[in-house]
């Protein structure tokens, strides 16, 4: 890199990424170190390193650090305190808006003071809030208005438009931040935005004035006006691809894009920017220079107000208009300091920007085409082929490289067939694009839009079919465990080797090494005559002496040594160790409870290996805590398999994300209790078109036809009172319920739940009692089996329900954990919390302190909470 203010904006928001990811407990340490790198290059000799022409240069780049270090810890002031109020009469003005299948969509902004009701004021985990301590003023939220049992939005709604200034009651949350790792982090996707979280609407709204919609809203509401005409399904696909808006497409539908590694066309980013920039050059061509640079200018930052002003699309305008602007200078603008221009203004407008993983992807596939494509295209093999698919194919090749450490982390999904598809298709989507866009400009002139769009969704609707067959491929893709730290490190080791050169990186670490060698035998020699003889010895019995040459083979090993099928030997040898991660194992028994919401999911970890889950979370029309939080997690972990899934009861909020680990996760079988049901015959209400069921209260049956379909296909281990499973050497699972089978109850689903109890060599307990209730209480309770515990869950998301002190007084833990999520049904009670409150045992929340981790190592209980308080 030798353009000197590139160097400079590198270290800049090199120091800006430090500074956002730097705990605020580490803050001081990080900056004293840098102060420290500082005074000590401030004093440089002439001999110390680089020498005296070089080091002012390198005292500005690590001051360029130290700023962005220092800028970058300002970001966590963007981020909204956690809050939730119920019946909150907001007054503001609407931003957007749009209306979906499932409801509406908008940006609200608050302009007058809140009306809280004193109802309001106690936050969901029961505790108060002060209302002056609340400014809403001036900020803006995510609108959500939902449709009445009858389809229809609320009174009122119908009919306003972005300007209007409105009146209602809403319920306002301020999402807090992720209790686990590899959890949406909501925080950060509203601050990177510029909103501070959601706003629901409860009711009908008034309408205080009406006001004028903004040109960019107006276009889009025009083109999906005109879009309606039409009767494909591909409209909202066509939509995404023009705007970045994926509200309106099915999940099946995005499925197939992702599969295939094409689903970035919906990120309205430098792809867009690309193909818009090349319409507009090329339309304008009789254009004189100066207007034709203006006007396309002109038209791409109204393309970036047309999406939203999303962080990619304005990095990828940014830094377009840079490369425009040098047109009107020397005729050639320098691309990669246009990027780092665009990400450097776009960090000092939202710090926080540099963790939103959009951003992170859109930046370093721009950088990959510039920086890396030219060394792609210079391979052996590709330097002879058509320029136009050699271009494309290195475009396209260079992005997913520089990209890949990143999906692999964010989303754990590699595509196996993303470069084909991306090569065959990316081409024709930017045609698509193009035509959809120029039908957008013209949408006030239906009888050119409608011509435009037509052809776009013909095209749209072959790639669509060519698309899902390739998905449809075995092996298209495949769901990958996140390879740690060392991963990032070689791989971008490598990138550097093909970016530097072999032979000058070879060349620079054998100077290094040999001159850390000469510092070393001066040390040597101050040390006694004794010890250096026993030194000599040793180097003398390995077979190393002064005269040896092997210090510099092992540098001329990497560079001249190692041929190309060496390297691709070696790269793909560390690929499979880092894909297999044998370092995920604990040292100690580990239990971790998994915040899922509303529902129960835990991990056994044992220190050889064993991973037994007990419930798989809950799974609605909107939410799938398989897909969305445990496949996630377990991949974000390390772990690649499961020696058992065990389900406690049939209820959606233990079972329903059970689908998606066993399709994820090899699981070796699954345990279910013996509480005289058949679990794969489901005969709901819903099959038989009648109330009658085997199934008490079947409405709350997780067991739906997808889940019966995978568990058809696994090993179905029954588990009933006396079983024990053994884990291995040192743990062991008891089952201490259900025994005889209890009917008649409030819920004989939760009256019939498993029961287990974890122990260890050592003694050390965790009692895990799914949802039982009294009933089972008072048969565990009267069974004489031994259920004390260190570690107590407490049943059923902490019911009144599931209160037996005759039983609980008989355990004594040292804490007890309560999984629990949003709900309507009181859990926690308040009953509970004060019992354990009274007898001072702390109390830990999935919902207060995310994914909690409990360890026992055979003489004392940590437990580590996922989130602070």
């Amino acid at each position: 890199m030798r353009d000197t203010w590139a160097k400079r904006l590198s270290a800049l928001l090199i120091g800006g990424l430090i500074g956002v990811y730097t705990p605020e407990s580490m803050r001081w340490i990080v900056l004293g170190i840098f102060l420290l790198v500082l005074i000590r290059i401030a004093f440089w000799k002439p001999r110390d390193f680089f020498g005296p022409v070089i080091r002012p240069e390198v005292f500005i780049l690590c001051a360029s650090i130290l700023v962005g270090f220092v800028y970058g810890q300002t970001a966590s002031y963007d981020l909204a305190p956690p809050l939730t109020m119920s019946q909150v009469q907001v007054i503001g003005e609407l931003k957007d808006w749009s209306v979906n299948d499932d409801g509406a969509i908008g940006i609200f902004e608050i302009l007058e003071p809140v009306t809280i009701p004193e109802s309001s004021l106690a936050q969901e985990n029961g505790t108060k809030k002060s209302p002056k301590a609340i400014d809403f003023l001036e900020r803006k939220y995510r609108l959500r208005v939902y449709f009445d049992a009858e389809g229809n939005l609320p009174e009122g709604w119908e009919g306003v438009r972005p300007g209007d200034k409105l009146k209602y009651t809403g319920k306002i949350e301020q999402p807090k931040p992720p209790g686990t790792p590899g959890e949406f982090d909501y925080p950060l996707y509203y601050a990177v935005r510029g909103l501070s979280g959601g706003i629901t609407a409860q009711g009908k709204v008034d309408l205080l004035n009406p006001g004028k919609p903004p040109l960019g809203w107006l276009v889009r509401n025009q083109v999906r006006e005109h879009l309606a005409a039409f009767s494909l399904a591909q409209t909202g696909l066509l939509e995404g691809i023009l705007f970045g808006d994926t509200r309106r497409i099915p999940e099946e539908a995005l499925e197939s894009y992702r599969i295939t590694g094409v689903y970035h066309v919906f990120s309205a980013s430098g792809s867009n920017v690309a193909f818009l920039l090349l319409l507009c050059w090329n339309m304008l061509f009789l254009v004189h220079r100066f207007p034709r640079v203006g006007l396309t200018i002109g038209v791409l930052i109204f393309y970036a107000i047309l999406c939203g002003g999303n962080p990619p699309i304005l990095r990828a305008t940014i830094m377009v208009v840079f490369v425009l602007l040098g047109k009107l200078g020397k005729g050639r603008g320098n691309s990669l300091r246009g990027l780092l221009l665009a990400a450097f203004f776009l960090f000092i407008w939202q710090p926080l920007i540099l963790e939103d993983i959009g951003f992170q992807l859109s930046f370093m596939a721009t950088w990959g085409i510039i920086v890396l494509s030219p060394v792609v295209i210079k391979v052996k093999g590709i330097r002879s082929w058509p320029k136009f698919i050699k271009s494309a194919f290195s475009m396209s090749c260079a992005a997913q490289v520089a990209t890949l450490p990143l999906m692999i982390s964010a989303f754990h999904r590699l595509s196996i067939i993303g470069l084909l598809a991306n090569l065959l298709v990316l081409f024709i989507l930017g045609s698509i694009f193009q035509l959809g866009i120029l039908g957008a400009f013209l949408s006030f002139i239906p009888q050119v839009a409608l011509p435009l769009f037509q052809v776009s969704l013909w095209l749209l609707n072959g790639v669509n079919k060519f698309l899902i067959h390739l998905a449809g491929l075995p092996w298209a893709d495949v769901w990958v465990v996140n390879p740690g730290a060392l991963f990032w490190l070689c791989w971008y080791g490598w990138i550097l080797v093909l970016l530097v050169s072999k032979a000058k990186l070879g060349f620079i670490i054998s100077v290094r090494a040999r001159n850390l060698r000469r510092k070393i035998s001066l040390l040597v020699e101050k040390v006694p005559a004794s010890i250096r003889e026993v030194g000599m010895r040793v180097r003398k019995f390995a077979g190393l002496n002064k005269k040896s040459k092997k210090y510099d083979g092992v540098f001329k090993f990497a560079g001249q040594k190692l041929g190309f099928n060496g390297q691709r030997a070696l790269i793909v040898l560390l690929l499979l160790l880092f894909m297999w991660s044998p370092w995920n194992t604990p040292s100690v028994l580990q239990v971790t409870f998994i915040d899922v919401g509303q529902g129960d999911c835990i991990l056994i970890e044992t220190p050889k290996g064993a991973r037994v889950m007990v419930d798989a979370g809950p799974k609605t029309n909107r939410f799938d805590a398989g897909e969305q939080i445990i496949v996630p997690y377990l991949l974000q972990q390390g772990i690649k398999r499961l020696d058992a899934l065990i389900l406690t009861h049939p209820h959606s909020d233990h079972v329903g994300g059970a689908s998606a680990i066993l399709e994820t996760i090899p699981v070796g079988w699954v345990g279910i209790p013996e509480d005289g049901k058949d679990w794969l015959s489901l005969d709901s209400a819903e099959e038989s078109g009648s109330g009658g069921s085997q199934w008490d209260g079947w409405e709350e049956v997780g067991l739906d036809w997808n889940l019966v379909r995978v568990l058809e296909m696994m090993t179905i281990e029954r588990l009933t009172c006396g079983d024990t499973l053994v884990l291995d050497s040192n743990s062991r699972l008891k089952v201490l319920a259900p025994g005889a089978i209890l009917s008649g109850t409030e819920s004989d689903e939760n009256n019939n739940s498993l029961v287990l109890r974890l122990e260890n060599e050592a003694g050390q307990s965790v009692l895990f009692t799914g949802d039982m209730e009294e009933e089972l209480m008072g048969e565990l309770y009267r069974s004489g089996q031994v259920y004390d515990a260190d570690l107590f869950k407490v049943p059923h998301h902490g019911s009144r329900y599931s209160m037996m002190t005759d039983l609980l007084d008989q355990i004594d833990p040292q804490a007890v954990i309560i999984s629990v999520g949003r709900n309507s049904f009181g859990h926690p009670s308040s009953e509970v919390l004060s019992y354990w409150e009274e007898r001072h045992v702390p109390v830990f929340r999935t919902d207060e302190d995310g994914t909690i981790q409990v360890k026992l190592d055979g003489k004392s209980i940590e437990v580590v909470a996922g989130r602070e308080k």
